[in-house]
């Protein structure tokens, strides 16, 4: 059984530069892509700053309110790699990390302190005004090591809360390959995960299942149809087992 950061590891050994993740949002013209490499080092960078700035350990909980895209994956790679708890969407947790258009409303629910990522296709700092008590954590991740210093996880550590399950990391791991199973994903294949992907499915999809199924993942903003051809989609997440 494996965890979330030794398989990122193994997969950046084993398949350093091709494409992990690619995110599209046709509409603007957006397309990013990250490797096994690049998303190990976002996790290592974000883990850290979990650890190191907000003061989290294993087993603290992340409410993640960021919209389906590479950041998505990038923060759970990140959080999981520092052994906390993600609650998707979740309002009550010990840090909140969401999208800038999620953070206003957020606060305007009158929350505490959040942290917001940008959408910038190459990561960049937040432009623009951004609601009371709300802060960018660009500089916080940027400055932290490349290599994650704190304990890696284990399977049993907890990392999701979904389906009003929590998984640890060996149970995130099986229902990722049933899920890939289901949607026929095979190994070295490419899944589309779009606006017809179930919201507690697509958490899973971001990242779980590409590494389960030894394969990459395609995240669209908006209908992936437009796009599948051309990046050569061969499974769609689009159906659950039972």
């Amino acid at each position: 059984m494996l965890d979330v950061w030794t398989s990122l590891q193994q997969r950046a050994r084993s398949d350093a530069g091709a494409p992990l993740v690619t995110y599209v949002d046709a509409a603007a013209g957006e397309r990013t892509e990250l490797s096994a490499i690049t998303l190990a080092n976002a996790a290592a960078k974000i883990g850290n700053a979990l650890r190191e700035e907000f003061d989290l350990e294993p087993g603290s909980t992340v409410g993640l309110h960021v919209p389906l895209h590479w950041q998505r994956t990038a923060w759970l790679a990140g959080a999981w790699t520092a052994g906390c708890l993600v609650l998707p969407d979740a309002v009550e947790a010990d840090v909140i990390i969401s999208g800038p258009r999620q953070a206003v409303d957020l606060a305007s629910a009158g929350l505490g302190e959040i942290g917001v990522v940008s959408l910038h296709p190459f990561g960049l700092p937040l432009t623009g005004e951004l609601p009371p008590g709300a802060f960018d954590v660009t500089l916080a991740v940027r400055q932290q090591p490349d290599a994650y210093l704190f304990e890696p996880p284990c399977p049993d550590s907890v990392a999701l809360a979904v389906g009003g399950r929590v998984l640890d990391h060996a149970a995130l791991f099986q229902r990722a390959a049933d899920l890939g199973q289901a949607w026929g994903l095979a190994a070295g294949g490419r899944l589309l995960v779009d606006q017809q992907t179930d919201s507690a499915d697509a958490w899973l999809a971001c990242l779980a299942v590409p590494l389960a199924c030894r394969a990459s993942v395609v995240l669209v903003a908006g209908d992936g149809a437009v796009v599948a051809d051309q990046e050569r989609v061969t499974a769609h997440a689009v159906a659950s087992p039972t």
